[in-house]
Protein backbone atom coordinates (compact mmCIF):
# COMPACT_ATOMS: atom_id res chain seq x y z
CA UNK A 1 0.00 0.00 0.00
CA UNK A 2 1.29 3.29 -1.08
CA UNK A 3 2.29 6.30 1.93
CA UNK A 4 -0.91 8.13 -0.04
CA UNK A 5 -3.44 5.66 0.44
CA UNK A 6 -2.70 4.75 3.90
CA UNK A 7 -3.10 8.81 4.57
CA UNK A 8 -6.74 8.41 2.80
CA UNK A 9 -7.54 5.42 5.01
CA UNK A 10 -7.21 7.34 7.90
CA UNK A 11 -8.32 10.73 6.98
CA UNK A 12 -10.68 9.58 3.90
CA UNK A 13 -12.66 12.81 4.95
CA UNK A 14 -10.01 15.56 5.69
CA UNK A 15 -10.67 18.81 3.79
CA UNK A 16 -7.19 19.83 4.23
CA UNK A 17 -6.00 16.25 2.65
CA UNK A 18 -7.91 16.91 -0.16
CA UNK A 19 -6.77 20.47 -0.64
CA UNK A 20 -2.66 19.35 -0.75
CA UNK A 21 -3.64 16.71 -3.39
CA UNK A 22 -6.05 18.72 -5.50
CA UNK A 23 -3.63 21.54 -5.52
CA UNK A 24 -0.80 19.39 -6.08
CA UNK A 25 -2.93 18.22 -9.47
CA UNK A 26 -4.15 21.21 -10.26
CA UNK A 27 -0.34 22.49 -10.35
CA UNK A 28 1.68 19.57 -11.73
CA UNK A 29 -0.59 18.28 -14.55
CA UNK A 30 -3.13 19.12 -16.78
CA UNK A 31 -6.52 18.90 -14.67
CA UNK A 32 -7.06 23.11 -14.43
CA UNK A 33 -6.88 22.91 -18.14
CA UNK A 34 -10.05 19.98 -17.67
CA UNK A 35 -11.73 21.95 -15.24
CA UNK A 36 -12.33 24.77 -16.81
CA UNK A 37 -12.40 23.86 -20.37
CA UNK A 38 -9.30 25.91 -21.83
CA UNK A 39 -6.93 24.72 -24.19
CA UNK A 40 -3.09 25.49 -22.71
CA UNK A 41 -4.30 26.97 -19.41
CA UNK A 42 -1.46 26.31 -17.04
CA UNK A 43 -1.03 27.48 -12.88
CA UNK A 44 2.12 29.23 -12.05
CA UNK A 45 1.76 29.78 -8.54
CA UNK A 46 -0.61 29.40 -6.01
CA UNK A 47 -1.76 30.21 -2.23
CA UNK A 48 -3.50 28.78 0.44
CA UNK A 49 -6.70 30.90 2.01
CA UNK A 50 -6.71 33.44 -1.07
CA UNK A 51 -8.07 36.62 -0.61
CA UNK A 52 -8.53 37.15 2.93
CA UNK A 53 -9.41 33.50 3.70
CA UNK A 54 -12.12 33.94 1.49
CA UNK A 55 -11.24 31.26 -0.66
CA UNK A 56 -9.62 27.90 0.27
CA UNK A 57 -7.61 28.01 -2.67
CA UNK A 58 -5.61 30.38 -5.40
CA UNK A 59 -4.09 30.06 -8.25
CA UNK A 60 -2.31 32.56 -10.72
CA UNK A 61 -2.52 30.88 -14.38
CA UNK A 62 -1.28 31.53 -17.91
CA UNK A 63 -4.36 31.25 -20.38
CA UNK A 64 -2.98 31.45 -24.08
CA UNK A 65 -6.01 33.24 -25.01
CA UNK A 66 -5.27 36.38 -22.18
CA UNK A 67 -9.42 35.81 -20.63
CA UNK A 68 -8.01 34.35 -17.08
CA UNK A 69 -5.34 35.39 -14.71
CA UNK A 70 -6.28 33.86 -11.66
CA UNK A 71 -8.63 30.94 -10.39
CA UNK A 72 -9.98 30.28 -7.12
CA UNK A 73 -11.26 27.53 -5.87
CA UNK A 74 -13.42 26.42 -2.88
CA UNK A 75 -13.78 22.90 -1.43
CA UNK A 76 -16.24 21.52 0.36
CA UNK A 77 -16.25 17.42 1.97
CA UNK A 78 -18.65 16.31 4.05
CA UNK A 79 -19.60 20.16 5.26
CA UNK A 80 -21.87 22.82 4.34
CA UNK A 81 -21.80 25.65 1.91
CA UNK A 82 -24.20 28.21 3.01
CA UNK A 83 -25.91 30.62 0.54
CA UNK A 84 -24.47 33.45 2.17
CA UNK A 85 -21.08 32.41 2.21
CA UNK A 86 -21.51 31.73 -1.37
CA UNK A 87 -23.23 35.33 -2.46
CA UNK A 88 -19.98 36.76 -0.89
CA UNK A 89 -17.51 34.84 -3.50
CA UNK A 90 -19.48 35.02 -6.34
CA UNK A 91 -19.96 38.90 -5.79
CA UNK A 92 -16.19 39.01 -4.90
CA UNK A 93 -15.27 37.32 -8.57
CA UNK A 94 -18.16 39.22 -10.27
CA UNK A 95 -15.47 42.41 -9.20
CA UNK A 96 -12.75 40.72 -11.31
CA UNK A 97 -13.30 39.93 -15.16
CA UNK A 98 -10.12 37.38 -14.91
CA UNK A 99 -11.20 35.30 -12.59
CA UNK A 100 -12.73 32.38 -12.27
CA UNK A 101 -14.51 30.64 -9.28
CA UNK A 102 -14.61 26.61 -8.92
CA UNK A 103 -16.64 24.66 -6.46
CA UNK A 104 -14.61 21.12 -5.43
CA UNK A 105 -18.08 19.39 -4.07
CA UNK A 106 -17.14 16.50 -2.65
CA UNK A 107 -18.47 13.08 -0.18
CA UNK A 108 -21.87 14.22 1.53
CA UNK A 109 -21.77 17.62 0.25
CA UNK A 110 -22.06 16.64 -3.34
CA UNK A 111 -25.73 15.17 -1.87
CA UNK A 112 -26.67 18.78 0.08
CA UNK A 113 -24.79 21.00 -2.35
CA UNK A 114 -26.02 20.11 -6.08
CA UNK A 115 -25.63 21.94 -9.06
CA UNK A 116 -28.58 22.99 -9.44
CA UNK A 117 -28.76 24.61 -5.98
CA UNK A 118 -25.45 26.61 -6.71
CA UNK A 119 -27.20 27.64 -9.48
CA UNK A 120 -30.75 29.07 -8.08
CA UNK A 121 -28.78 30.97 -5.52
CA UNK A 122 -26.93 32.83 -8.55
CA UNK A 123 -29.43 33.96 -9.79
CA UNK A 124 -31.02 35.67 -6.52
CA UNK A 125 -31.78 39.66 -7.73
CA UNK A 126 -28.01 41.77 -6.32
CA UNK A 127 -24.89 42.08 -6.76
CA UNK A 128 -23.95 38.57 -7.64
CA UNK A 129 -27.03 38.35 -10.24
CA UNK A 130 -24.59 40.61 -12.62
CA UNK A 131 -21.62 38.30 -12.16
CA UNK A 132 -20.67 36.24 -15.75
CA UNK A 133 -22.65 33.70 -16.76
CA UNK A 134 -22.56 30.79 -15.52
CA UNK A 135 -20.71 32.82 -12.33
CA UNK A 136 -18.81 29.23 -11.30
CA UNK A 137 -17.69 25.67 -12.73
CA UNK A 138 -18.99 23.05 -10.42
CA UNK A 139 -17.04 19.94 -10.13
CA UNK A 140 -18.46 16.59 -8.04
CA UNK A 141 -16.46 13.32 -7.31
CA UNK A 142 -18.65 11.75 -10.55
CA UNK A 143 -16.53 14.38 -12.93
CA UNK A 144 -13.53 14.83 -11.31
CA UNK A 145 -13.21 10.78 -10.52
CA UNK A 146 -13.71 10.66 -14.94
CA UNK A 147 -11.27 13.12 -15.53
CA UNK A 148 -8.31 11.27 -13.49
CA UNK A 149 -9.65 7.96 -14.77
CA UNK A 150 -6.83 7.80 -17.56
CA UNK A 151 -4.17 9.59 -15.96
CA UNK A 152 -2.76 9.85 -19.94
CA UNK A 153 -4.57 13.45 -20.85
CA UNK A 154 -3.70 14.84 -17.60
CA UNK A 155 0.34 14.31 -18.67
CA UNK A 156 2.38 14.49 -21.80
CA UNK A 157 4.04 11.23 -22.97
CA UNK A 158 7.33 12.39 -21.67
CA UNK A 159 5.42 13.67 -17.97
CA UNK A 160 3.80 10.37 -18.08
CA UNK A 161 7.34 8.85 -17.74
CA UNK A 162 9.43 11.60 -16.25
CA UNK A 163 6.42 12.57 -13.40
CA UNK A 164 5.67 8.92 -12.30
CA UNK A 165 4.59 10.08 -8.57
CA UNK A 166 2.00 12.90 -10.59
CA UNK A 167 0.58 9.23 -12.41
CA UNK A 168 0.56 7.38 -8.93
CA UNK A 169 -1.07 10.41 -7.28
CA UNK A 170 -3.50 10.41 -9.68
CA UNK A 171 -4.40 6.49 -9.50
CA UNK A 172 -4.42 6.77 -5.78
CA UNK A 173 -6.55 9.80 -5.30
CA UNK A 174 -9.37 8.62 -7.87
CA UNK A 175 -9.44 5.57 -5.81
CA UNK A 176 -9.69 7.40 -2.78
CA UNK A 177 -12.73 9.42 -4.45
CA UNK A 178 -14.26 5.92 -5.01
CA UNK A 179 -13.93 4.79 -1.71
CA UNK A 180 -15.58 7.94 -0.73
CA UNK A 181 -18.81 7.69 -2.95
CA UNK A 182 -19.14 3.98 -2.26
CA UNK A 183 -20.22 5.33 1.77
CA UNK A 184 -23.85 6.23 0.09
CA UNK A 185 -23.97 3.50 -1.87
CA UNK A 186 -24.49 0.49 0.76
CA UNK A 187 -27.78 1.57 2.13
CA UNK A 188 -29.47 -1.22 -0.06
CA UNK A 189 -27.46 -4.08 0.90
CA UNK A 190 -28.15 -3.47 5.05
CA UNK A 191 -30.60 -3.65 7.17
CA UNK A 192 -32.42 -0.23 8.36
CA UNK A 193 -31.60 -0.86 11.78
CA UNK A 194 -27.82 -0.82 11.05
CA UNK A 195 -27.67 2.57 9.04
CA UNK A 196 -25.44 5.03 9.52
CA UNK A 197 -25.36 8.51 8.44
CA UNK A 198 -23.97 8.73 5.14
CA UNK A 199 -26.67 5.75 4.87
CA UNK A 200 -29.47 8.01 5.35
CA UNK A 201 -28.04 10.43 2.77
CA UNK A 202 -27.89 7.90 0.18
CA UNK A 203 -30.97 6.67 0.80
CA UNK A 204 -32.55 10.23 0.72
CA UNK A 205 -30.58 10.85 -2.45
CA UNK A 206 -31.90 7.88 -4.31
CA UNK A 207 -35.27 9.25 -3.74
CA UNK A 208 -34.86 12.89 -5.20
CA UNK A 209 -33.30 11.18 -7.96
CA UNK A 210 -35.98 8.53 -8.89
CA UNK A 211 -39.42 9.62 -7.54
CA UNK A 212 -40.38 13.06 -9.49
CA UNK A 213 -42.18 14.29 -6.74
CA UNK A 214 -38.98 14.32 -4.78
CA UNK A 215 -36.75 15.92 -7.56
CA UNK A 216 -36.35 19.49 -5.84
CA UNK A 217 -36.13 17.96 -1.94
CA UNK A 218 -33.66 19.53 -0.01
CA UNK A 219 -31.31 17.10 1.79
CA UNK A 220 -29.00 18.03 5.05
CA UNK A 221 -27.93 18.06 8.84
CA UNK A 222 -30.31 19.17 10.72
CA UNK A 223 -28.67 20.25 14.97
CA UNK A 224 -31.07 18.98 17.66
CA UNK A 225 -30.44 19.24 21.53
CA UNK A 226 -30.22 15.20 20.51
CA UNK A 227 -27.35 15.06 18.59
CA UNK A 228 -28.61 15.74 15.18
CA UNK A 229 -30.85 14.15 12.09
CA UNK A 230 -30.05 13.86 8.52
CA UNK A 231 -33.56 15.20 7.25
CA UNK A 232 -34.82 15.61 3.38
CA UNK A 233 -38.10 17.70 3.04
CA UNK A 234 -40.19 18.47 0.35
CA UNK A 235 -43.95 19.01 -0.93
CA UNK A 236 -43.49 22.59 -0.31
CA UNK A 237 -46.50 24.09 -0.59
CA UNK A 238 -47.66 27.93 -0.48
CA UNK A 239 -50.63 28.63 2.19
CA UNK A 240 -50.44 32.24 0.97
CA UNK A 241 -50.19 34.63 -1.81
CA UNK A 242 -48.07 36.90 -0.30
CA UNK A 243 -47.08 35.71 3.01
CA UNK A 244 -44.08 32.82 3.81
CA UNK A 245 -46.50 30.38 4.82
CA UNK A 246 -46.24 26.78 3.89
CA UNK A 247 -47.31 23.26 4.63
CA UNK A 248 -44.70 20.56 3.48
CA UNK A 249 -43.39 17.24 4.28
CA UNK A 250 -40.44 16.50 6.31
CA UNK A 251 -38.17 12.79 6.71
CA UNK A 252 -36.10 13.24 9.63
CA UNK A 253 -34.10 9.55 9.28
CA UNK A 254 -36.64 7.08 9.40
CA UNK A 255 -39.33 9.38 10.77
CA UNK A 256 -41.97 11.65 8.77
CA UNK A 257 -43.16 14.74 9.75
CA UNK A 258 -46.08 17.11 8.76
CA UNK A 259 -44.60 20.82 8.95
CA UNK A 260 -45.81 24.28 8.90
CA UNK A 261 -43.03 26.96 8.23
CA UNK A 262 -44.55 30.24 9.53
CA UNK A 263 -41.92 32.89 9.19
CA UNK A 264 -41.01 36.00 12.66
CA UNK A 265 -43.73 38.63 10.78
CA UNK A 266 -46.53 36.17 11.38
CA UNK A 267 -45.86 34.67 14.75
CA UNK A 268 -48.79 35.87 16.05
CA UNK A 269 -50.51 33.52 14.19
CA UNK A 270 -48.52 30.52 14.48
CA UNK A 271 -50.72 28.56 16.96
CA UNK A 272 -54.29 29.37 15.17
CA UNK A 273 -52.05 27.52 12.12
CA UNK A 274 -51.06 25.09 13.91
CA UNK A 275 -54.49 23.95 15.78
CA UNK A 276 -55.68 24.85 11.75
CA UNK A 277 -53.23 22.12 10.76
CA UNK A 278 -54.43 19.49 13.21
CA UNK A 279 -58.22 20.14 12.98
CA UNK A 280 -57.88 19.72 8.90
CA UNK A 281 -55.83 16.45 9.14
CA UNK A 282 -58.63 14.79 12.19
CA UNK A 283 -61.16 15.50 9.08
CA UNK A 284 -59.48 13.85 6.34
CA UNK A 285 -59.41 10.23 6.61
CA UNK A 286 -56.25 8.41 4.86
CA UNK A 287 -54.47 5.64 5.36
CA UNK A 288 -51.29 7.99 6.70
CA UNK A 289 -53.82 10.33 8.41
CA UNK A 290 -54.63 7.35 10.06
CA UNK A 291 -51.49 6.40 11.60
CA UNK A 292 -49.89 9.77 11.89
CA UNK A 293 -49.76 11.05 16.18
CA UNK A 294 -50.60 14.58 16.56
CA UNK A 295 -47.76 16.57 18.68
CA UNK A 296 -47.40 19.10 21.31
CA UNK A 297 -46.98 22.75 20.04
CA UNK A 298 -43.71 24.34 19.82
CA UNK A 299 -43.91 28.03 18.50
CA UNK A 300 -41.50 28.39 15.94
CA UNK A 301 -40.51 29.14 11.99
CA UNK A 302 -40.49 25.40 11.46
CA UNK A 303 -43.48 23.29 13.27
CA UNK A 304 -44.14 19.71 13.40
CA UNK A 305 -47.66 19.15 13.52
CA UNK A 306 -47.95 15.63 12.90
CA UNK A 307 -45.65 12.50 12.83
CA UNK A 308 -45.15 9.01 11.63
CA UNK A 309 -42.03 6.64 13.52
CA UNK A 310 -40.14 4.22 11.63
CA UNK A 311 -41.71 4.45 7.99
CA UNK A 312 -38.27 2.53 6.72
CA UNK A 313 -39.01 -0.54 9.09
CA UNK A 314 -35.92 -2.27 10.70
CA UNK A 315 -35.29 -4.69 8.30
CA UNK A 316 -34.23 -4.81 4.84
CA UNK A 317 -35.49 -1.58 2.90
CA UNK A 318 -38.86 -1.98 1.07
CA UNK A 319 -38.67 0.88 -1.57
CA UNK A 320 -42.33 -0.22 -2.57
CA UNK A 321 -44.06 0.11 0.44
CA UNK A 322 -41.82 3.03 1.50
CA UNK A 323 -42.50 4.87 -1.70
CA UNK A 324 -46.65 4.09 -1.32
CA UNK A 325 -46.32 5.86 2.68
CA UNK A 326 -44.40 8.43 0.94
CA UNK A 327 -47.60 9.17 -1.65
CA UNK A 328 -49.83 9.04 0.80
CA UNK A 329 -48.24 11.89 2.43
CA UNK A 330 -48.14 13.75 -0.22
CA UNK A 331 -51.66 13.60 -1.01
CA UNK A 332 -52.77 14.59 2.33
CA UNK A 333 -50.71 17.54 1.95
CA UNK A 334 -52.69 18.09 -1.08
CA UNK A 335 -56.41 17.12 0.52
CA UNK A 336 -55.36 19.83 3.05
CA UNK A 337 -53.70 22.46 1.37
CA UNK A 338 -57.55 24.07 0.64
CA UNK A 339 -58.64 24.65 3.92
CA UNK A 340 -55.39 25.53 5.64
CA UNK A 341 -55.01 28.29 2.77
CA UNK A 342 -58.31 29.71 3.34
CA UNK A 343 -57.35 29.49 7.22
CA UNK A 344 -53.99 31.42 6.68
CA UNK A 345 -56.06 34.26 4.35
CA UNK A 346 -57.73 34.65 7.15
CA UNK A 347 -55.66 34.75 9.81
CA UNK A 348 -53.48 37.46 7.42
CA UNK A 349 -55.91 39.60 5.13
CA UNK A 350 -53.99 39.45 1.11
CA UNK A 351 -52.60 42.19 0.00
CA UNK A 352 -55.24 44.63 -2.68
CA UNK A 353 -53.88 44.26 -6.27
CA UNK A 354 -52.68 47.78 -7.62
CA UNK A 355 -54.94 49.30 -10.07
Amino acid sequence: MAAIDLLFDHKAQSERLHQVVLSTLLLRSRLLERVLDIQGLRATDFEWEAEKRLFDLGFTVHDPNGNIEQVLVELKIDSELGEAQFQRQIQYVAQKPKARLVYLILGLTQITVTEDRLGKWATTPGPAAAAQSPPFVYVDAARLGQWLSDPKPLLSDGELSQRREVRDLITAYREALDRLRARTARFASRTVAQWESPDYYGFFAQCRDQIPSMKNAGISYEANPRGGVIVCNWKWTRLHPDAKLRIYLQMEESKLCLKLKVEDAHKAQRKKLWDAAQAALRQIQSPIALKLEPTNYHSGTYMTFASLTDVLGQGELDIARVSQRLAEAEALVDAMAPQLLSTAQKLVPVAPTPP
